[in-house]
């Protein structure tokens, strides 16, 4: 049962109540007139007005102290009644504020949701719009004490224009290399001879979406061997 139709049969069940108290006061007051006019018909009646007035205050006097007791009743009753109103009420209303709590967590996870997707769909249409550099080890020649290092940067990702790589620390025979285009496939490739210290080359671009991006990786000899390092993205 809802609190619409809990609170119409409380109220249905207040006005059965209400009349059947006005039912019992009217019998009483019917029975009680029948009783005073049987009275006056039988007694000798009273001859002076003062006995008159007496008469007649202790006829209507339980009367009125029935109908005050019956109103009495009845606004308790009614109070009973607008109490039980007021906490269906309120009842409703914390329903109401729970539901709209529900709505709104529901609303908020939703929205979550949603910008999640955005930023997964943003992060892959800006993932797309990269290119993927991937230096790799092409030959090693070694003439006496003089060995050279020859590698190749592939794109295996989306164009790139005015890239510039540089090394940190130089490296002998190879400082940086511009290059206006990088596209799909292409190939960089580069020689060099090194020294026992790490180089970094740090190659800036611009993506096929106007946007600056910028990839690390580092060049290391370890027992004659090159060795090149992971790539490391900044955006």
């Amino acid at each position: 049962m809802d609190a619409d139709n809990e609170f119409s049969w409380q109220y249905a069940e207040g006005l059965l109540m209400r009349d059947k108290k006005f039912l019992f006061g009217l019998i009483v007051t019917i029975a009680w007139l029948l009783f005073a006019a049987y009275m006056l018909w039988s007694q000798k009646q009273p001859t002076e007005l003062n006995a008159w007035g007496d008469f007649f205050a202790g006829f209507f006097a339980p009367l009125a102290f029935l109908w005050l007791v019956l109103g009495y009743l009845q606004q308790g009753e009614e109070l009973r009644q607008s109490t039980k109103a007021l906490e269906l009420q309120a009842e409703e209303l914390r329903n109401s504020v729970e539901q709209q709590s529900q709505l709104v967590a529901v609303s908020r996870e939703q929205m979550q949701q949603e910008l999640r997707a955005l930023e997964e769909e943003r992060e892959r249409r800006r993932d797309a719009a990269r290119p993927k550099l991937v230096p790799q080890h092409s030959t090693t020649i070694r003439s006496g004490d003089v060995t050279e290092y020859k590698i190749k940067v592939v794109n295996v990702g989306n164009t790139a224009t005015k890239l510039r790589m540089r090394f940190e620390p130089p490296l002998i025979g190879l400082t940086h290399h511009n290059q206006a285009v990088f596209s799909n496939g292409d190939v960089i490739s580069l020689s060099f001879q090194t020294g026992p210290e790490p180089s970094v080359a740090t190659v800036q671009y611009v993506d096929a979406d106007g946007l600056p991006g910028e990839v690390r990786f580092t060049l290391q000899v370890d027992s004659g061997s090159l060795v090149i390092s992971e790539v490391e993205r900044k955006l």
